[in-house]
């Protein structure tokens, strides 16, 4: 009976050694397997255009001529910027998809409606991604039904040459033809309509 109960106690002893060992490896498991599932994750995309403001005084606006879009298509009739000298003009730099630019058509229509009058020159600049065709940049014209001049910025050299990084990016060029502000990311109404009133004097 003594036996008995020696080797009873023994096996509750390894069994509770084995326990132990469970337990203290535990911890170590879930983390490499968590490490697993991480890595076996696909990558996610980047996040849209923050809505953080970029204010720059960047001089002369470059100069450049680009086809004019529409809600049909791309049109043979061009656009030159130095054309609209001795007015303000308010560059709108857009992407068809990009959700901060469709949420913010709506404040660029009611700004064209208060300042188009003034003589304030309005044109959207849809960036070429090389991914996406005319079709879909036609389609995001006709979306917002956009009024006022539309350029295919074809391969994206003029964003290029503008310095560009996301959309939408806002440009206000002065009579004179140079660059007095630059601001990325959606916005108030007030705000851009304080940059065109400053740059109207």
């Amino acid at each position: 009976m003594e036996r008995k109960g020696k080797r009873s106690a023994s096996a509750k002893s390894k069994s509770r050694a084995r326990f132990s060992y469970i337990i203290a490896f535990l911890p170590a498991a879930v983390f490499v397997g968590l490490i697993v599932f991480l890595l076996l994750q696909p990558p996610t995309a980047p996040p849209p255009v923050s809505t953080l403001t970029q204010v720059t005084n960047r001089g002369a606006a470059p100069d450049f001529t680009l086809n004019k879009l529409t809600a049909e298509g791309l049109s043979e009739e061009k656009f030159t910027l130095s054309s609209t000298r001795g007015k303000v003009v308010f560059l709108d730099f857009s992407w068809w998809r990009c959700p901060h630019c469709n949420n913010m058509e709506p404040v660029i229509k009611e700004l064209y409606s208060e300042f188009s009058g003034r003589g304030v020159e309005f044109v959207t600049i849809m960036i070429d991604d090389r991914q996406s065709s005319i079709a879909d940049n036609a389609g995001f014209v006709a979306r917002n039904q956009i009024p006022w001049t539309v350029v295919w910025d074809e391969g994206g050299r003029v964003s290029s040459l503008y310095g560009v990084k996301g959309t939408p990016t806002y440009i206000v060029i002065d009579e004179s033809g140079n660059i007095v502000r630059v601001v990325s990311g959606e916005q108030p109404k007030q705000f851009l309509a304080s940059i065109l009133n400053s740059a109207l004097g």
